[in-house]
């Protein structure tokens, strides 16, 4: 479990680094890479919807099955960032202002598992999350 929640604030605190400078495609393929291998917990390749439910579990430190904008960055240090906020409007779909578990783990499960398999390899891993942040770079800035 220990091990589990290390590897869960070690994912934030790379994707949080990501989202809170601008880089080239490159070096946002290479940090994203780094945090499948922290998602994927049981490092066989291939994340299941499991292990990023453990990670919205980790995250919600008051177990409302929500997460707010400080529960989602609270292990970034780009909680202020304008990308860290346009991506977590982005995850917002229902513009309630919390990420649900729907939509933290289902829907992204669902997006990043295109083939249905239940399986996110990390190519799928890498190719859905680069789409997003060069998204967000390019059309975010909806505030928060």
């Amino acid at each position: 479990k220990e091990n589990s929640n290390m590897k869960c604030i070690i994912f934030t605190l790379i994707v949080g680094t990501v989202l809170s400078q601008t880089y080239h495609h490159h070096d946002i393929e290479m940090f994203i890479d780094r945090t499948f291998k922290y998602v994927d917990t049981d490092h066989d390749g291939v994340m299941v919807k499991a292990e990023l439910a453990g990670a919205f579990d980790f995250l919600d430190v008051d177990h409302d099955d929500k997460l707010s904008y400080a529960e989602y960055t609270k292990y970034s240090q780009s909680a202020e960032s304008q990308l860290s906020h346009d991506v977590y409007n982005h995850y917002d779909t229902n513009k309630d202002g919390f990420l649900q578990r729907s939509e933290y783990v289902d829907s992204l499960f669902s997006q990043m598992d295109h083939n249905g398999d239940g399986q996110v390899t990390r190519h799928d891993y890498d190719h859905f999350f680069t789409n997003v942040i060069h998204h967000e770079i390019h059309h975010g800035h909806n505030g928060r």
